[in-house]
């Protein structure tokens, strides 16, 4: 007598436990890149508000560092022989008395001296953090060079 064992086609305990784990791999990394990516755009949203405030000033600060040969400059001032002041202050930026950026979070500028050819230039460097939180500022730091000729 023989007895003949059907054939049963179904998915097995080894097979389900398999399936469960690969699914719960790929919604952990879906989940962590989603993580990341809404995390990164947060952090970029009001950019563009900030680079303009900091082409406002560039626009300012390169027509006049190119009129001008000489400058006082402090820590948080600019001040040009015959011509404008910067100065930051209070999270803006001044020329003369008129605002022309907001937003600033730090700014610094720093006199460093240049030499090329026996000519010396003058650098004007600005450290600029824009923004209204640490986590969501633009840092810029840019060489000017006064007018040399």
């Amino acid at each position: 007598m023989t007895i003949l064992i059907k054939s049963e086609r179904g998915i097995t305990i080894a097979a389900l436990t398999v399936y469960i784990l690969i699914f719960t791999i790929l919604i952990g990394v879906m989940t962590t890149i989603s993580t990341f990516f809404f995390t990164n755009v947060g952090k970029v949203v009001d950019t563009p508000k900030y680079l303009s405030e900091f082409n406002k000033f560039s626009m300012f600060f390169v027509v006049d560092i190119k009129n001008y040969s000489k400058a006082t400059i402090t820590d948080n001032t600019v001040s040009f022989e015959n011509g404008p002041t910067y100065k930051y202050q209070n999270g803006y930026i001044y020329r003369d008395d008129t605002p022309i950026c907001k937003y600033i979070m730090n700014c610094k500028f720093i006199e460093k001296q240049y030499n090329v050819n026996s000519v010396t230039k003058t650098i004007i460097n600005v450290d600029l953090q824009i923004g209204k939180n640490e986590n969501k500022s633009v840092k810029k730091n840019i060489d000017f060079t006064l007018r040399y000729w």
